[in-house]
């Protein structure tokens, strides 16, 4: 099965803090001639579409260990290459290696629910590697900002999010091929849309800060 280089990205989207949901994983799941790889803390989420033809499955892997295999494999061209028999064999450019899934009663959070914006949201395009960079220099500037609170402007609606997820936010999309994302919001204190679709389709959703 193929896998995007962008997957690289997903274990920062990860949260090791205790939950009821498994928010420690990245979840990579085959059903309906397509793979979703996705992952999140609970205030930004992330996933990952793309097709593959196969038996429909599930798989949860701890989000550091993928992390560790990923860079142990070593990216090749067009991304990495699993076999699924029980664990997640991971191939790239170096040396394949197995992850061994994780077994647990806890839940995955109703992502479905979040990911799809409403038809009224406003919609604008942000320039990824602008907004990458917007991010990287205000993380830069304000090392001690707790936020770092950083303003986003979509269209009339202005909002305080975290530089450090959108900069995550922008990288992942450009690891995905992305020059641009749409984005979609309401109003500054609900969650906001990013998404691009090509042959990964990437989709996320950030919580803003609260507004003062």
């Amino acid at each position: 099965m193929y896998i995007p280089k962008a997957i690289a990205a997903l274990p920062k989207w990860t949260d090791n803090e205790a939950s009821r949901y498994q928010l420690s994983c990245v979840r990579l799941r085959r059903a309906g001639g397509f793979v979703f790889a996705e992952a999140t803390d609970g205030r930004r989420l992330c996933r990952l579409t793309w097709a593959s033809e196969g038996p429909e499955c599930e798989y949860r892997l701890e989000g550091k260990v993928l992390s560790k295999a990923l860079k142990t494999v070593g990216v090749s061209d067009g991304g990495y290459f699993a076999s699924l028999n029980g664990d997640v064999t991971l191939y790239g450019k170096n040396v394949g290696t197995s992850v061994t899934p994780t077994v647990t009663d806890e839940r995955w959070p109703k992502t479905d629910d979040v990911l799809v914006p409403a038809a009224s949201d406003r919609r604008d395009t942000i320039d990824t590697y602008w907004l990458r960079d917007q991010a990287r220099k205000f993380i830069k500037e304000n090392p001690k900002a707790y936020p770092m609170a950083m303003d986003l402007q979509v269209g009339p609606v202005a909002m305080r999010m975290d530089a450090k997820f959108l900069r995550d936010m922008a990288e992942t999309a450009i690891q995905c091929g992305y020059d641009e994302v749409q984005v979609s919001a309401t109003d500054k204190q609900s969650a906001v849309h990013f998404w691009c679709n090509n042959d990964v389709l990437f989709d996320s959703v950030i919580m803003p800060l609260a507004a003062d």
